[in-house]
């Protein structure tokens, strides 16, 4: 869960979160810019790299016994 985690995390950061903090300055000029990018990029660090681990420790082994076999 670590490991999906973290390539959600890599994914985000590479191609999603470049876009969107252009798309955030460039609306900054007229006003209309909303929430700050980085607040998804937080939320989505505390999933990925929290959430997701401890969440494959409770119940990773049901979860994740039959991709491993």
């Amino acid at each position: 869960m670590l490991g999906i985690g973290l390539l959600a995390l890599g994914i985000f950061q590479r191609w999603v979160y470049p876009h969107l903090r252009q798309r955030h300055e460039a609306a900054k000029v007229t006003g209309s810019h909303g929430l700050d990018p980085s607040l998804l990029t937080i939320t989505i660090k505390i999933v990925g790299l929290l959430m997701l681990p401890a969440l494959g420790f409770v119940i990773g082994d049901p979860l994740l016994a039959s991709l491993i076999e």
